[in-house]
C-alpha cells in the first residue's frame, strides 16, 4: 500500500507544478487584458453634463506635433462624437459646450545605469556607464469648457507609447481609449 501511494505521489507532485504554473499564466493573462490605461481627471464643482446638452467637437490639429498621424486625431474627435452622441447629447456647430480634442507628445528620458547588470555588454551595444534613452510619450486631453464662462468645467487626460495596446492605431481603439476617459464625465 506504502509503495502505490508513493507512485501516486511521485505522478501528482509534477502535476500541481504544472497546474499551479498554468493558474499562475491564466491569471497572469487575465490581469493583463483586464488593465486600463493610465487616466488623470479633474472637475470643477464634480461637473456633470446635463442630459441632452449641446456640445462642439474642437481639435488641435493646427498644433498636432508631426509625429503624429492627423487621421489619429480625427478618429479620437470621431470617437468623443460618436460617444457623447450615444449617451443622449447633441452635436451642434453652435453650441456653447466645447470639448476640446488634443494630442500632443512629450520625451520620457531613461537614465540606464546598467546596475542590474554584471556584464560589460548588453543588448548588442557596448557598456556606457551614463547612457541616456528618450521615449516618446503621447498624451490624450479631453477638456469640457464653457465657451460663454470661458471656463473648463471637466478635463480627463491619458498617455500611451508607440506599440502599446493602448495606442489608438485604429477607430476601434481610438473608441475604447476616449471612452474610457469620457465615461467618467
Amino acid at each position: 500500500m506504502h509503495y502505490i501511494s508513493h507512485i501516486i505521489e511521485r505522478l501528482l507532485f509534477p502535476m500541481t507544478l504544472k497546474r499551479n504554473f498554468l493558474i499562475f499564466t491564466i491569471i497572469s493573462f487575465i490581469s493583463a487584458c483586464t488593465s486600463t490605461p493610465f487616466t488623470e481627471l479633474n472637475s470643477r464643482d464634480n461637473f456633470q453634463l446635463e442630459e441632452k446638452t449641446s456640445f462642439k467637437i474642437q481639435l488641435n490639429k493646427e498644433s498636432l506635433p508631426v509625429e503624429m498621424d492627423p487621421i489619429l486625431i480625427e478618429n479620437l474627435g470621431d470617437a468623443a462624437k460618436e460617444y457623447l452622441e450615444g449617451v443622449g447629447h447633441q452635436s451642434s456647430q453652435d453650441a456653447s459646450i466645447i470639448v476640446d480634442v488634443s494630442v500632443t507628445t512629450k520625451d520620457k528620458i531613461k537614465y540606464d545605469d546598467f546596475r542590474f547588470y554584471g556584464y560589460p555588454m548588453y543588448r548588442n551595444y557596448l557598456y556606457e556607464p551614463e547612457r541616456i534613452n528618450s521615449v516618446p510619450e503621447f498624451f490624450l486631453r479631453i477638456s469640457v469648457r464653457d465657451k460663454d464662462l470661458d471656463k473648463t468645467l471637466w478635463t480627463g487626460l491619458t498617455k500611451w507609447r508607440k506599440g502599446s495596446s493602448y495606442a489608438p492605431t485604429d477607430m476601434s481603439s481610438a473608441e475604447m481609449l476616449v471612452e474610457n476617459l469620457l465615461v467618467n464625465l
